[in-house]
């Protein structure tokens, strides 16, 4: 179901984590805050806006690499001796 909100609603909505403005999802059915260190998604249910943040879908974000110890960079640079 497409989300349809009447423009003027859309332009004094704002995310309540940061009050960052809001765009439509079509896709989604969620209102996505446009600032960049947030972009939480917040759905739209039956037509209404459900602007909590307990509700809202945090952006996929890139997995950080793994951090090695020191001690696991030590042994893949020594190998154990072979005991043979």
């Amino acid at each position: 179901m497409p989300v349809e909100l009447v423009p003027e609603l859309l332009d004094i909505l704002a995310c309540p984590n940061c009050h960052g403005s809001l765009a439509v999802d079509h896709d989604r059915d969620e209102l996505v805050c446009t600032a960049p260190d947030c972009s939480l998604a917040y759905p739209v249910r039956n037509g209404i806006p459900v602007l909590l943040v307990d509700e809202a879908r945090s952006p996929q974000r890139e997995p950080k690499p793994a951090v090695k110890t020191e001690a696991q960079v030590e042994a893949q640079a020594d190998p154990a001796p072979d005991t043979e």
